[in-house]
């Protein structure tokens, strides 16, 4: 096997169209935890701000890959072509890959920890390996176990960026301005999250057929739907919140940004409350599931509309940090 194939399966089988979005969490964390722009590139920070990020990329890689080792068989019939290449690379051959992949990451993981002395990062990077493998494989399996499934939201969108944060912050854990910040990627979690269950509805039909007991099939597509608003709502209120107390925390003037945030989530929402609002009119279920297929097209752009206003919020925190305007009102 050539090393251009053997680079096709392993971006296959770690699924890179997801990389991009993920780590748009990383750059959230970086911009709000960073003390400033000159910190971030100093000769001595930007070794270990690349180790973090290859770090996170391992366990990102991670999560896919165990997720097409376990579930090769429901993927021949409905991802052919990621079945087609755990195939071609075999099954323990990506086993083997996962492992050292994990082993890489914790090593590197503790070094970065003694080197910033925060116990923080090794601490995320294991709870996300155990959430990440534990998603997928037996005997946890959480992707099959109704509301634990939720617990995927973590190393998705918790984790990345409370993790990067930690790696560039010089704040405690138990400062103000570090407990908003949580309490912010505890909202965007609860957020997106709730997307996820929208794209969970969508193969309420495969999952029941091969067993899986998602939220989806638990609730049913309409009951998903309308759980799936509110937890938008809910996740976006949080959100707000959190960064209007982040804006006074640096620099009161920040406050102006607030409508970029509150016009992202609404954009974020729309579609999914126009598809809980209808939901009631359809006769069956296979019809709300045809229109929720079509609304599919446009997912991707629904977890955009929502982030884009936090990362540029979290971008001018860094700025105004770093052009030295910070008052600290909180």
């Amino acid at each position: 096997m050539s090393i251009r194939n053997a680079m096709q399966l392993y971006i296959t089988v770690s699924r890179w169209e997801f990389l991009p979005a993920v780590l748009i969490g990383i750059l959230i964390g970086i911009f709000i935890g960073a003390d400033s722009i000159q910190n971030l590139i100093s000769c001595e920070f930007i070794t270990i701000l690349i180790e973090g990020i290859v770090i996170f990329i391992l366990l990102f890689n991670v999560g896919f890959m165990v997720n097409c080792w376990a579930d090769w068989k429901v993927d021949e019939l409905y991802k052919t072509k990621i079945y087609h290449s755990v195939m071609k690379m075999g099954r323990n051959k990506l086993g083997v890959l996962v492992i050292l992949h994990i082993f890489i990451a914790i090593i590197l993981a503790f070094n970065v920890s003694i080197q910033i002395q925060r116990i923080e990062v090794s601490f995320l990077v294991w709870i996300g390996i155990f959430l990440g493998v534990g998603y997928s494989i037996e005997p946890f399996r959480f992707k099959k176990r109704g509301l634990l499934h939720s617990l995927i939201a973590l190393p998705i969108f918790f984790i990345p960026g409370v993790y990067s944060y930690f790696l560039v912050s010089s704040n405690s854990i138990t400062t103000p301005y570090t407990i908003i910040f949580i309490i912010a990627a505890i909202g965007i979690t609860i957020g997106h999250y709730a997307l996820i269950l929208v794209s969970q509805a969508e193969d309420t039909p495969a999952d029941k057929k091969m067993g899986l007991i998602t939220p989806a099939v638990k609730w049913g597509i309409q009951k998903t739907l309308h759980i799936s608003f509110l937890s938008n709502l809910i996740g976006s209120i949080i959100i707000i919140i959190s960064f209007i107390l982040l804006f006074l925390s640096v620099n009161y003037f920040l406050l102006c940004l607030i409508p970029i945030i509150i016009i992202g989530r609404y954009f974020s929402m729309k579609e999914v409350y126009l598809l809980d609002k209808k939901s009631s009119s359809f006769q069956s279920e296979n019809e709300l599931l045809h229109k929720l297929r079509e609304k599919m097209m446009v997912y991707p752009l629904w977890h955009a509309y929502g982030l884009t206003g936090i990362t540029i919020s979290s971008l001018c925190i860094l700025i105004v940090k770093t052009m030295g305007w910070s008052i600290n009102l909180i």
